[in-house]
């Protein structure tokens, strides 16, 4: 994340929340990211 404001938000919701469930919301992201890659990956064969 290059980003200082979107990183500043992220580190606000993590402590809001903690840590351990941010950690699933990004497990979650990235699972749900490749999801849609194989998805497109399958489509464009």
């Amino acid at each position: 994340m290059s980003n200082p404001i979107k990183t500043w938000f992220f580190e606000l919701i993590e402590d809001a929340i903690g840590s351990k469930a941010m950690q699933q919301f990004h497990k979650e992201e990235e699972k749900s990211k490749s999801n849609i890659d194989n998805n497109s990956n399958k489509e464009g064969k």
